[in-house]
């Protein structure tokens, strides 16, 4: 993929970061180089190469080197802490690790204790910068098959516990080429990705989609509203990726503020990881005069629904562009409009969770892959995510609530900024159902407030409970709220 681009337009600027800019043809090189001092250093094909980095341009060259060199790259979130680098490193049987010299403190206190582990490169450093810039920038003679293992992705998903999610080079590349077609995304696009490469979402839809069309991507390594209205009007940014997290805190920016960038360029957003707010997304819609794109996928098997240019319905994902059933816990699908799990069959779904057969049973069964996905199917073939079924809230009378129909009502009271709404366990093992709220600036609510404008909105069996005040909503890395620590952080 990378060397059919960078043949076409090796001169062309595939990834910018500030004043940092590098070429396909500079791109191909400098993994080319990367690639043949793995294998210098007794990398064979097949063996684990795990990634440590931040979102940089260097993170690209050295997962393509990886992979040149017939590598398997394990990717590892740089927001790790100690313990947990430590668990996946021993789990993921990773023979090298690359890294930066920021980590080396915390790396430090794990290292020593991972059996497997040869040896650790620090990629800025002075040996191995030495070791690439002598190295031949040739293409490595690797025979490499589409039904190689190519990457191990990191993810506590459908059953809740971290494994390791392994995808071939096919499987990989099942989806970019869709997803670019429905975004209509060409050689002439600016890409403004704010999405790390260590989640499937940056990595396949984000660089391989664009490196496939041969596209700019600008990385923006921390985000903030006014980083990626900057970079949007620098590099004449067209489509802009991200969760909703960050197209919600775009979508509520004050129209002087908006105003005040060159943001003409923009023509679509594209939107994964979590659920969307059709009020905020028809928000963004407007104050950019874009098309918000939402697209559904896991790390399993990446994306399965999307809106497209020609085909979008904001509150949905689109439509399926696999094999979809909508069943209920029996087994059986469901009428068309009533909620049920999603299961898909699709040709680039995972090859397998990393030596946890058990597990890898768990979820796919005879080729179709239980998500653990509440969805709706409406009259138009359109699907809406409606929630994992693990954050539904049963009450104590057994009826159930998604957290989310309450935080769009919340979010429509003009003092509320954020809100999230989760059932916390009580003494005697029911739910207690509370909202956590992170009031807007300048702005104020009390809880008797909002409590009245529930009611106003809500049947009573989904009020909230008790309503807590809080500075900010806990996230995980890919944008989604953090339900399971707002849960473990109450005693009720």
């Amino acid at each position: 993929m990378l060397e059919k681009t960078a043949s076409e337009v090796s001169q062309k600027e595939v990834i910018v970061l500030g004043s940092q800019r590098i070429t396909y043809g500079e791109l191909e090189e400098a993994s080319n180089k990367t690639a043949n001092t793995l294998i210098g250093l007794g990398i064979e094909k097949g063996d684990h190469v795990a990634i440590l980095m931040s979102h940089s341009p260097e993170w690209v060259i050295n997962y393509f080197g990886v992979i040149k060199a017939g590598g398997v790259a394990v990717l590892l979130s740089s927001m790790l802490k100690a313990p947990e680098l430590d668990s996946l490193l021993r789990d993921s049987d990773a023979k090298i690790l690359l890294t930066e010299n920021k980590f080396s403190q915390m790396l430090s206190a794990v290292l020593p204790s991972i059996p497997l582990l040869r040896q650790v490169l620090e990629v800025e450093g002075d040996s191995y910068k030495t070791m690439v810039a002598g190295s031949s920038a040739a293409s490595p003679d690797v025979d490499i098959d589409d039904e190689d293992k190519a990457t191990i992705i990191y993810t506590s998903g459908v059953l809740g516990k971290q494994k390791g999610v392994v995808y071939t080079h096919a499987s990989l590349l099942g989806t970019p080429d869709i997803v670019s077609a429905g975004i209509r995304r060409g050689r002439e696009d600016v890409v403004i990705d704010t999405v790390s490469f260590f989640y499937l979402f940056g990595l396949s839809e984000v660089l391989f989609g664009s490196l496939i069309k041969g596209s700019t991507v600008v990385i923006i390594p921390h985000f903030t509203p006014r980083a990626a209205l900057e970079a949007i009007e620098r590099e004449r940014g067209s489509i802009l990726f991200g969760v909703p997290a960050m197209h919600n805190a775009l979508a509520m920016l004050r129209d002087e503020i908006i105003k005040s960038y060159d943001l003409s360029s923009l023509r679509v957003a594209s939107t994964a990881g979590a659920k969307s707010s059709p009020r905020l997304m028809r928000m963004l819609e407007d104050k950019f005069n874009l098309t918000l794109c939402e697209t559904y996928g896991l790390s399993e098997l990446s994306v399965v629904s999307m809106s497209t240019l020609a085909n979008h319905k904001l509150g949905t994902v689109g439509k399926p562009i696999c094999d979809l059933k909508v069943i209920d816990d029996g087994g059986k699908e469901v009428t068309q409009g009533e909620i049920g799990e999603a299961v898909f069959k699709v040709p680039w779904v995972m090859k397998e969770y990393y030596k946890a057969p058990e597990l890898t049973a768990q979820v796919l069964k005879d080729g179709w892959f239980h998500t653990g996905d509440l969805v709706r199917m409406d009259e138009d073939g359109y699907l809406e995510y409606v929630e994992k079924k693990s954050f539904i809230i049963v009450t104590s009378s057994g009826l159930k609530i998604s957290p989310w129909e309450v935080e769009e009502v919340l979010l429509r009271h003009p003092g509320v900024a954020e809100a999230a709404y989760v059932g916390v366990k009580d003494v005697r093992g029911g739910q207690i159902p509370i909202a956590f709220i992170v009031l807007k600036e300048r702005q104020g609510a009390t809880a008797e407030e909002l409590a009245s404008f529930c009611c106003q909105n809500l049947a009573d069996f989904k009020l909230p409970k008790k309503f807590e005040f809080v500075g900010s909503i806990p996230k995980t890395g890919s944008g989604k709220i953090d339900r399971q620590r707002l849960k473990g952080g109450m005693q009720i």
